[in-house]
C-alpha cells in the first residue's frame, strides 16, 4: 500500500510511528532506546519538534532501519496502517 504524504516531515513523522508499530514498539520504549525523554518523542511524533540529522541517526538505529528509510514512501503492510490509525483515533477522543 502506498500513501500520499504532504511534505518530507509527514513521511519523516508517519515513518518513524510506521516502523514503531512494526518493531511492536511503544513510544516509551523507543524514547528510552533513544535516550530521549517520553515528551520529546510524543512531540516528534505529533511534528511539535524536528529532530537534528544525529537524533534521526538514533532513532533509525533504535528502529533497526537505515536513516534514508525514514524519508522513504515504501510499500506500507495495510495492518500496521490500520492499527496506526485505529489508535490515532483513540487517541484523539
Amino acid at each position: 500500500m502506498k500513501m500520499q504524504f504532504y511534505s518530507l516531515k509527514d513521511l519523516l513523522i508517519f515513518n518513524i510511528k510506521y516502523f514503531r508499530f512494526k518493531n511492536n514498539m511503544s513510544q516509551e520504549k523507543l524514547a528510552e532506546l533513544c535516550s530521549f525523554s517520553s515528551r520529546y518523542m510524543t512531540d516528534i511524533e505529533r511534528g511539535m519538534h524536528c529532530p537534528t540529522i544525529n537524533k534521526l541517526e538514533v532513532i533509525a538505529k533504535s528502529l533497526d532501519v537505515e536513516p534514508f528509510e525514514l524519508f522513504q514512501n515504501h510499500k506500507y503492510d495495510e495492518d500496521i496502517v490500520a492499527k496506526i490509525v485505529k489508535n490515532r483515533q483513540y487517541n484523539q477522543k
